[in-house]
C-alpha cells in the first residue's frame, strides 16, 4: 500500500529552481521553520559532489542540530564557477565559512 505524505508542502516556497539548480531562497524562513536561530557564525556551508550531481548544505559547528539542504544540481561538478554561482542564487557568498 502506498500514500502521499505531503511532508514537504511546508518547505516548498523556500526552494525554487534556475539553470537546473534547486535552491533555498529564503534561508531565515527555512531556519525558523526547523527552529533554529539564523545566526550565519554558528553554521557552516558544506559542498558536496560527484560525478553527476553537486550538493549544499549547511552544518551546525557544533553537531547539536541536522543539516539543512540549500542546493543541489544533477550534472554539475563542483569547481570555483559552479559554487560560487550558486552561493549567489542563494544570496550566501559573503555570509557563512565555507568548507
Amino acid at each position: 500500500m502506498c500514500f502521499y505524505h505531503g511532508g514537504h508542502e511546508q518547505f516548498k516556497d523556500f526552494f525554487a529552481q534556475e539553470d537546473g539548480v534547486v535552491f533555498c531562497n529564503d534561508v531565515c524562513s527555512i531556519m525558523e521553520v526547523f527552529g533554529h536561530e539564523h545566526n550565519p557564525y554558528q553554521w557552516r556551508l558544506f559542498n558536496d559532489s560527484s560525478k553527476a550531481s553537486l550538493k549544499v548544505v549547511l552544518i551546525h559547528n557544533g553537531n547539536r542540530f541536522p543539516s539543512v539542504p540549500l542546493a543541489y544540481a544533477v550534472n554539475m561538478k563542483e569547481s570555483y564557477e559552479n559554487i560560487w554561482e550558486s552561493l549567489s542564487m542563494m544570496n550566501l557568498s559573503g555570509s557563512y565559512v565555507v568548507i
